[in-house]
């Protein structure tokens, strides 16, 4: 149903300036992900609020806040295009189910670019996965070569990653959470940003 509704409200140019258009496909998007897997849509809110925190801190623009709001909302997006087996499995994947998800950024960057509304989250969708170091994926891009709204997603996914409970993994104490944060700082993370991100979560 979300879906078909989303189908209707596809547009051209003529849609991309309208906040209340982008904001009815991108409620659309989330039903169809909250119907699939509550717990990968309830993440996105959480990572939308915490990279909503780094950009306020960062002094970034309203309209640069939003953008990036929407991004991290439609971050999983691509996780749709995963197979329940793989998506839904309560405990770890192996090598082959592991591929098949980390195929979720490049498959939500197409779900985006085909919604012209939408398409300017594209390269933050696809990028979030991808490291300050260049080992990330899909394409091992690195530093400077991320966006910078993916950099800021990386970082608040991972923090929720860690947590959260998941089927798979405990959550982990704040402490050690903000241990693996620092840890990543230069290699997975953005330095800079790293230290903006530990500022705001610091206990202390």
């Amino acid at each position: 149903m979300a879906l078909s509704i989303l189908q209707r409200k596809k547009g051209g140019d003529r849609m991309k300036n309208d906040p209340s258009q982008r904001e009815a496909v991108i409620t659309a998007y989330l039903s169809a992900l909250r119907a699939r897997d509550k717990e990968t849509s309830s993440h996105s809110l959480r990572v939308s609020r915490l990279a909503c925190e780094m950009a306020a801190e960062l002094a970034w623009s309203e309209a640069r806040c939003q953008k990036l709001k929407e991004g991290a909302l439609m971050h999983d997006l691509g996780k749709l295009a995963i197979s329940d087996a793989v998506l839904l499995k309560p405990g770890r994947l192996n090598d082959w189910q592991w591929q098949q998800m980390r195929k979720h950024p490049a498959e939500g960057a197409r779900l985006i670019r085909q919604t012209p509304i939408l398409n300017d989250l594209a390269p933050m969708v696809l990028q979030h996965h991808e490291r300050w170091d260049g080992k990330g994926y899909p394409y091992g891009l690195k530093a400077a070569e991320i966006c910078e709204e993916a950099r800021v997603l990386a970082l608040a996914d991972a923090y929720d990653a860690m947590i959260c409970r998941r089927p798979y993994h405990a959550s982990m104490p704040l402490p050690e959470v903000l241990s693996q944060i620092e840890q990543g700082r230069g290699n997975q993370f953005d330095p800079e940003l790293t230290d903006c991100f530990l500022r705001l979560h610091h206990p202390f």
